[in-house]
């Protein structure tokens, strides 16, 4: 008998203190970097790994806290969900495409396989930061 593992798309994830926990079975729509200024105050780091995915597959045990935004260039509003216990950054919610959600890659429980295909708001990336020789870079938001 000729046994094929199965692959699953299903990742499972929770905030720092486990009081927010998630799981969904979807591929991702794609993984972005993102640098814009929000982002950066929101992960307080150089940029977010955002894993965007259609939004009806996430199921959420726990209630998240939400802060709103409204993009400083782009004026698009950003629901950025988070824990009320730890405060870690879990999703945001883009009011242009509310089909999709983004996980932030950081409190997934495995990561692998999960390779970003571009950047966004590469204009306001750390001047550190060395460009990725093949990812693509938009200087906004991804159009």
């Amino acid at each position: 008998m000729n046994s094929t593992p199965t692959v699953t798309r299903q990742r499972t994830g929770h905030c720092l203190c486990g009081a927010i926990r998630y799981s969904f079975d979807a591929e991702p729509e794609a993984v972005v970097l993102c640098h814009c200024g929000e982002c950066q105050r929101h992960t307080g780091s150089a940029f977010s790994v955002n894993v965007l995915i259609p939004r009806a597959t996430l199921e959420i045990t726990g209630t998240p806290a939400t802060y709103q935004t409204t993009g400083t260039e782009n004026g698009h509003l950003r629901d950025r969900l988070f824990c009320p216990t730890c405060g870690t950054p879990i999703f945001t919610i883009l009011h242009e495409r509310p089909t999709l959600i983004i996980v932030k890659a950081g409190t997934l429980d495995d990561t692998s396989g999960l390779t970003p295909v571009a950047e966004v708001w590469w204009r306001r990336s750390q001047d550190w930061l060395d460009p990725h020789p093949t990812r693509p870079r938009y200087d906004g938001d991804a159009t």
